[in-house]
């Protein structure tokens, strides 16, 4: 699988080394679990289609008409089509040094505040950022009125916005992550029980080799990854099934298996039956 790099894999040679890079991405094809290292914080405005980011702590979609600012960082990026035309989103990425210059300039009200740090935040779209969208677009196609001050200027005008709409919100994001190695590749593990993603991914997440991710996970629960996580799902479907209104039908997927027939070999293997057979043993 590629590893794109973001934005530099895609940064023309006038790019290079800006702190603001504005960019209007459009396909006709969905993906999945692209693996992405975000290089710079990024504004992600989707304007046509879904989008799926899962990070090491949490899986998080955006349909059109919804903006996520999000730290750098490692992530598994997904997009889907919409019903009709190309997914289309607006990305705009920007330095650390850029968001505190801002903070320095205008959260003077909420610096003696504090907040819980978010690795990243969410917003809907409304009129005023439906109408910011479209002049960012028409700016896009004037590259040479578009300069670096007037970039600025541009995710200056967003951020504001959304600091006095929202300023506890906007103040809780943080671009920097302080957790302790070790709670970090625990919080990857267990945040992802029920995601169907794989070592080699929740390694990526996690920012270490494969080989180092199995050696760290065995000495943390003692065990190779996919056999505990195989277990915290059998465990969970278990459970589910002891539920009355639960169908083995659909217990597969909420705990992130991609296909019935693979869940229920799964299943057998642990408890010596089918999911049918347990849970008709546990609620007769």
């Amino acid at each position: 699988m590629i590893i794109y790099n973001l934005p530099d894999d895609f940064n023309s040679v006038e790019e290079q080394g800006k702190p603001v890079i504005i960019r209007s991405y459009q396909s006709p094809t969905r993906s999945a679990n692209n693996k992405s290292i975000i290089h710079q914080n990024m504004v992600d405005i989707i304007i046509a289609g879904k989008k799926t980011i899962i990070d090491a702590y949490n899986i998080t979609a955006l349909d059109a008409g919804e903006i996520m600012i999000l730290a750098k960082g490692s992530s598994l990026v997904s997009q889907a089509l919409p019903e009709q035309g190309l997914f289309h989103n607006l990305a705009i990425y920007f330095t650390n040094e850029v968001l505190a210059d801002f903070r320095i300039k205008y959260e003077r009200d909420g610096n003696s505040k504090m907040h819980p740090k978010q690795p990243f935040i969410t917003y809907r779209q409304d009129v005023f950022i439906s109408n910011y969208i479209n002049s960012v677009l028409l700016l896009l196609k004037s590259p040479s009125k578009f300069s670096d001050q007037l970039k600025l200027l541009k995710l200056e005008e967003l951020l504001l916005y959304l600091l006095q709409t929202n300023p506890e919100k906007l103040q809780s994001l943080s671009m920097i992550a302080k957790d302790n190695e070790d709670m970090r590749f625990r919080k990857a593990a267990e945040s992802h029980i029920t995601t169907p993603i794989s070592v080699d991914e929740l390694a990526f997440l996690c920012n270490t080799s494969l080989s180092t991710f199995k050696r760290k996970f065995f000495n943390s629960y003692g065990t190779s990854p996919q056999r505990w996580l195989t277990r915290q799902k059998m465990q969970l479907a278990a459970n589910l099934l002891k539920q009355p209104q639960e169908r083995p039908g659909s217990v597969y997927a909420q705990v992130g298996y991609a296909n019935q027939s693979n869940f229920i070999l799964a299943f057998k293997k642990e408890y010596g039956m089918t999911p049918t057979a347990y849970q008709l043993a546990n609620l007769s």
